[in-house]
């Protein structure tokens, strides 16, 4: 079940995020800051096993933006990830948002065959945006329209 998550949830949402992205921690109070901009939306992906999954989205004139993504280890390749990218899409439609971007690190293949089959397109590069124990990777900026040609996989 994909829920929008509310500030109660901040705590959550930054646990997981240190479970899905150990790199890369966000303490409760930068979720709850995030979901306290207009356009933002955060959604919590819940299990019968538990919280799986989390993703914010931000929805501004005609595009939106996925801020971030992630399914803790033990619940990935259940098609969680995607059920949160169509939420996120539903919502940036609904929004009135015709593109939505992403940023996603070059070296993650699961990440970018995700997006690759929602038709999301690369729309640029930058080298040295997400940093590593052993040192950079590069985000791959990638852009899909809203419309009605979007849809899951």
């Amino acid at each position: 079940m994909i829920r929008e998550a509310r500030h109660r949830d901040a705590d959550l949402l930054a646990a997981m995020q240190a479970e899905a992205f150990p790199e890369d921690r966000w303490p409760a109070l930068g979720f709850m800051t995030l979901m306290a901009h207009p356009g933002t939306t955060a959604f919590l992906a819940e299990t019968a096993e538990g919280p799986a999954g989390f993703a914010l989205v931000r929805c501004v004139a005609d595009e939106a933006e996925v801020i971030t993504l992630g399914v803790r280890p033990a619940f990935r390749r259940r098609g969680i990830a995607g059920a949160l990218l169509d939420a996120m899409v539903a919502k940036a439609a609904s929004s009135g948002a015709r593109s939505l971007f992403l940023e996603v690190a070059e070296d993650n293949e699961a990440g970018r065959a995700l997006y690759a089959a929602y038709g999301f397109a690369m729309v640029g590069r930058r080298p040295g945006y997400y940093r590593r124990n052993d040192g950079t990777v590069a985000a791959l900026l990638l852009k899909v329209e809203t419309g009605s040609e979007t849809t899951s996989p």
